[in-house]
């Protein structure tokens, strides 16, 4: 029996809204055969390729077509949040809209757990496993007292806005700049994400001053037109660093998604992630239930996954800031040859 404990997302934007490819496979695992599947066409956008201004100030275009399993696609993430839960619940899993209280590990094969619900009602649940998908704030380990490992501290301020029925760009574009680097993709509904990667400092100050910041983004010829605060919509800022707890795995607590590991938003691997250590982390616990006296074997092969995950990632993470030699001394580059 599976139950689905899910704080409710009243906000209409929300960072993280590219698919890869390789996200496909792991969507036939669920069930589900085609993105269409879940969405209907004014839902997403088809990625045709990545175009990157990296390392030098050319751009060099990658085709999707070159990718066998295609460059994959930029979702609107609240509809495409919601049309996962919306699948869980035709697949008969009670969903329960709350928020977690309190967490208590009893012993190997009981975990409790106090849930306010949307009613006010505080209800205690008992379980054999916890799946903690929390995200990057990691709930369930902050409240178990477990610590969590910054890699990197870089932050994003993240805009969503309004753009001309002109603009058909379907790319994922990218231009590493002194203080960080921009993101933008075309999202459904006449939408465009704009995102800029830093440090701290320099996202606070970006964050306050949307005039400053698209004037910024425009200086920099991403797009063939220009961006104004009319077209804002939407602005956040958000955690874009590396970080993990030490463990993925307590007393009846498998972590997954941002709360087993955060990516650098570089890598565009936020949500394939969720869905693969997701996948993973159920299989792992129904190994435990179906055969008790293998658990610590599974358990160990679950961790030593996510382990392999974070240190090919960083491997991955660390050639690609490292072909960008133009701001060496530069303190946003610096920072990134630490990890």
């Amino acid at each position: 029996n599976v139950c689905l404990i899910n704080k409710e997302y009243n906000m209409p934007y929300k960072a993280g809204e590219s698919i890869p490819g390789a996200t496909m496979r792991l969507f036939k695992r669920l069930g589900i055969d085609t993105i269409t599947d879940l969405l209907d066409d004014t839902e997403y956008k088809r990625c045709s390729a990545n175009v990157s201004s990296w390392g030098s100030d050319d751009w060099v275009y990658s085709s999707g077509m070159l990718n066998p399993e295609g460059a994959g696609f930029h979702v609107d993430r609240v509809m495409f949040d919601k049309a996962l839960l919306m699948k869980a619940k035709a697949l008969g899993i009670p969903v329960y809209s709350a928020i977690i209280d309190d967490v208590v590990l009893n012993n190997d094969s009981d975990v409790r757990f106090k849930v306010s619900l949307r009613e006010g009602e505080i209800q205690e649940v008992s379980a054999n496993w916890l799946i903690d998908a929390t995200g990057r704030k990691a709930v369930i380990g902050k409240k178990l007292g477990y610590k969590r490992t910054k890699v990197d501290n870089q932050m994003a301020v993240v805009n969503w806005v309004s753009v001309p029925k002109q603009d058909n760009d379907n790319s994922t574009r990218i231009k590493s700049v002194q203080e960080g680097w921009w993101y933008t993709s075309l999202l459904p509904g006449g939408k465009r994400v704009v995102s800029f990667q830093g440090l701290s400092d320099e996202i606070g100050t970006l964050y306050k001053n949307p005039e400053q910041l698209l004037k910024k983004f425009n200086s920099e010829a991403i797009l063939p037109y220009k961006l104004t605060t009319k077209s804002l919509l939407h602005s956040n800022a958000v955690e874009a660093g590396v970080s993990k707890p030490e463990s993925v795995i307590y007393n009846g607590v498998l972590c997954v998604g941002d709360a087993a590991l955060s990516f650098d938003p570089l890598s565009s691997q936020g949500i394939f992630f969720a869905l693969y250590s997701g996948i993973k982390a159920a299989e792992s616990v129904i190994g435990c239930l179906d055969t008790p006296l293998q658990k610590d074997s599974i358990l160990n092969h679950y961790q030593q996954l996510i382990d392999r995950v974070f240190m090919e990632n960083q491997k991955s993470r660390k050639y690609f800031y490292s072909t960008e030699m133009r701001y060496f001394n530069k303190p946003y580059w610096k920072a990134r040859r630490v990890f």
